[in-house]
C-alpha cells in the first residue's frame, strides 16, 4: 500500500487502492484523516483529451431537466445566504456553453421588466423555460445586469478577466480540479473580502466505506472526476485560502465566506 500526502486537507496518511474495470485500472488515494478521494496523478486524461471531453457536454437551457438543476443549485444558493448587495457574479469554470450565465441574464431582464408574478407551482414542475425563469425572477433577489456577471473556464474562457465579486458560483467544478488547493485559491481569489462562494459538487455518501463501494459509484465514472470529497475536506481546503465554511445550502452544496483579511497559503 502506496501513501501519499492528502490533496485535501495536507495529512500524510493517504492510502493508495485500485479500481479496475474492463476498461481501465486506476489509482485512487483516500485521506485517513479527512475521508476525500482523489485520482492518482498519473491517471490524469491529458488537457488535449480532457477539452474534447468537456466539448461534449451538452448543457444548454433547451434541457428543462438541466435548467431546472441550474435553478434548485440558485434557489438553495440564495436562500442560505444573507441578504447582502449583489453587484457582480463569476461563474468558475463556465464551460464551453455557460448556461448558468444565461440563466442568471434571462433571470436579470425578466426583474427589470417588473412584470413578474407569483407563480404556484413547484419550481421542479415548472414546464418551460419562461416558467422556470419567471419563478427565479420572483424568488431571487435582484440579480445585476448582465455586464456584471462573468464567467471564467481553464478550456474555454481563460483568456477573460479574473475579476473579483462578492459572489462566485462553481457548480459541478471542484471535482475537475486536479489539485484541490489551488482550485479553491483560485475561487477565493474571485471574490472580493466579506464575500461569498458557492460550491456545488456530489460528496461522498457516508455509506461509502470500501474501494468497492467506491468501484460502484457512478460519480467517478466521468473520467476528467478526479476529485471527491467529504464536509470535512471542504473545511479544509476553505480554510486553506482564508475563506470561511458557513455551512451546507442541501447535501450537495457548499457555502464560504472570504475572510476580509484573508491570505492564500498556496
Amino acid at each position: 500500500m502506496i501513501f501519499s500526502r492528502c490533496k485535501f486537507c495536507g495529512h500524510e496518511e493517504a492510502s493508495s487502492f485500485l479500481v479496475v474495470t474492463k476498461k481501465r485500472s486506476s489509482e485512487y488515494f483516500r485521506c485517513k484523516y479527512c475521508g476525500a478521494i482523489s485520482l492518482s496523478d498519473k491517471c490524469f486524461l491529458s488537457p488535449s483529451q480532457q477539452h474534447e471531453r468537456y466539448k461534449q457536454h451538452n448543457n444548454a437551457l433547451e434541457d428543462l431537466g438541466y435548467t431546472r438543476f441550474l435553478g434548485e443549485f440558485l434557489l438553495k444558493t440564495f436562500s442560505f445566504l444573507p441578504s447582502f448587495p449583489i453587484s457582480g457574479i463569476l461563474d468558475y469554470g463556465s464551460g464551453p456553453n455557460p448556461a448558468l450565465i444565461q440563466l442568471l441574464g434571462l433571470i436579470a431582464k425578466k426583474q427589470r421588466e417588473n412584470k413578474t408574478y407569483k407563480i404556484e407551482t413547484p419550481f421542479l414542475h415548472c414546464q418551460t423555460l419562461e416558467a422556470c425563469v419567471e419563478y427565479l425572477s420572483f424568488t431571487l433577489p435582484p440579480i445585476p445586469n448582465q455586464e456584471s456577471i462573468v464567467g471564467w473556464d481553464p478550456f474555454f474562457a481563460s483568456d477573460s478577466e479574473k475579476k473579483q465579486v462578492p459572489l462566485v458560483l462553481c457548480l459541478e467544478v471542484a471535482e475537475h480540479f486536479e489539485q484541490p488547493w489551488e482550485g479553491f485559491a483560485g475561487l477565493s481569489r474571485c471574490c472580493c473580502a466579506g464575500g461569498f462562494v458557492a460550491v456545488g459538487t456530489l460528496p461522498i455518501p457516508d455509506e461509502m466505506v470500501t474501494p468497492d463501494d467506491f468501484k460502484k459509484w457512478w460519480y467517478k465514472d466521468d473520467r476528467t472526476h478526479v476529485s471527491f470529497y467529504t464536509e470535512k475536506a471542504m473545511v479544509a481546503c476553505g480554510k486553506n485560502c482564508g475563506m470561511e465554511y458557513l455551512g451546507k445550502a442541501s447535501p450537495r452544496i457548499f457555502i464560504f465566506k472570504k475572510g476580509e483579511d484573508a491570505l492564500l497559503k498556496g
